[in-house]
């Protein structure tokens, strides 16, 4: 007779702050000062630590938000168009982006960022624009997870 049993999913991986920057290839200090408000502000979103010794605790989405974030650090964009763009990205995607394949932005007024998953949908006069492949990304911060739990 064939098992009935229901397996659940494996449990969320939780990060702290070291294992996020580990995972990512990012300096614990720039990491620690994005954290911090210095110069921008990447929340934890499971827990924020209070006082000393308490941590903060981050989900997947926030390592692939902060991946997000370092890339385009890396790429030349200025630590206040980073905080713009996460902010952007964040509220236009609240519940993540574990189903985004590339993100496209182009800035506004008021360095505002409008996000978008498909290039048709970017104002026709937006001279300059980005393209994020969240995917990539996305896959390689996965694999980068799993070497790190089997040890």
């Amino acid at each position: 007779m064939p098992s009935l049993a229901v397996t659940s999913p494996p449990p969320e991986p939780i990060f702290e702050l070291a294992e996020m920057a580990k995972v990512i290839g990012m300096p614990f200090a720039k990491a620690k000062n994005w954290t911090m408000g210095r110069p921008i502000r990447l929340q934890a979103s499971l827990r924020s630590g209070m006082g000393t010794g308490s941590r903060n605790l981050y989900s997947l989405d926030d390592v692939y938000l902060m991946g997000i974030a370092y890339e385009c650090s890396k790429a030349g964009m200025a630590a206040k168009a980073v905080g713009k763009l996460v902010e952007a990205v964040r509220k236009r995607f609240p519940a993540g982006l574990r189903d985004i394949g590339v993100l496209y932005a182009c800035r506004g007024p008021k360095l505002a960022y409008r996000i978008e998953t498909r290039e048709s949908r970017l104002p026709a006069d937006a001279l300059v624009w980005i393209a994020i492949d969240v995917g990539r990304l996305r896959a390689g911060i996965d694999r980068e997870v799993g070497r790190m739990r089997r040890g």
